[in-house]
């Protein structure tokens, strides 16, 4: 005589089978995670730079949600295809970046951020946040050294967000939000000028001139297969 399963033992089998695929899954799911490269830069400084506190040296590896401190000094993090953030002197920024975006909090200083379409820029301080939907190449320049934050556009407009009004800012030119503060004077904001080849004489006068992080967006943008001179973009907030 044939006994034929019962139904509990039927569906203890089932359970079973189920669990067991689900860790599998599970499994399968946190080796993937491990395994898939994190987003990260490559840092040129001109300077004295802290990354996440330490002091920091020219080709050392950023990753997202790193601090970036400079002093008498520069620091640009270029992301390749993705572009690149520079900060000026006596500057602080939390740096972020996925697949599709690179931005951050930007706590002191100026903050120049170039980004090629496809990419979205969001680049946030205590009054507001300068955004970019990544629908056109865009260069944002975010300062906050003058007791509010002033925002300045390149390529295509960004919008400024704060918390009562959304103010579009036009390629060109500038908005801030916030109250003024009492710095004596505030160089005015530039986002960003276009070097059409460059000579290595025009590249001392720069040094020279002491174009805020100037050299360290070329040396950044150098390194990028995606570069070519003509498109070289040097930022600087001019007096």
């Amino acid at each position: 005589m044939i006994r034929r399963p019962s139904t509990f033992r039927k569906t203890l089998t089932v359970g079973l089978m189920l669990a067991l695929t689900s860790c599998a899954t599970l499994t399968s799911s946190a080796v993937l995670a491990e395994s898939a490269p994190k987003a990260a830069g490559e840092l040129a400084i001109i300077g004295s730079v802290m990354l996440n506190g330490t002091p920091a040296i020219a080709g050392a590896t950023v990753f997202s949600e790193s601090t970036i401190k400079t002093t008498n000094g520069n620091a640009t993090v270029n992301l390749g295809k993705q572009g690149r953030i520079e900060l000026g002197p006596n500057a602080e920024m939390t740096v972020r970046f996925t697949t599709g975006s690179i931005g951050g909090n930007l706590l002191t200083g100026r903050a120049t951020v170039n980004a090629p379409a496809g990419v979205a820029v969001s680049v946030a301080t205590a009054e507001g946040t300068a955004v970019s939907e990544g629908k056109q190449p865009v260069t944002v320049a975010v300062d906050v050294t003058c007791g509010n934050t002033r925002v300045a556009a390149a390529r295509s407009d960004v919008k400024l967000v704060a918390k009562h009004k959304v103010e579009y800012v036009a390629a060109g030119a500038t908005a801030s939000v916030g109250p003024q503060g009492t710095a004596p004077k505030c160089a005015r904001l530039s986002a960003a000028t276009k070097s059409e080849g460059l000579s290595s004489g025009a590249l001392a006068a720069l040094i020279l001139a002491g174009i805020g992080g100037a050299i360290a967006g070329i040396i950044a943008a150098s390194q990028s297969d995606n570069v070519t001179p003509s498109s070289i973009v040097v930022s600087g907030f001019r007096p």
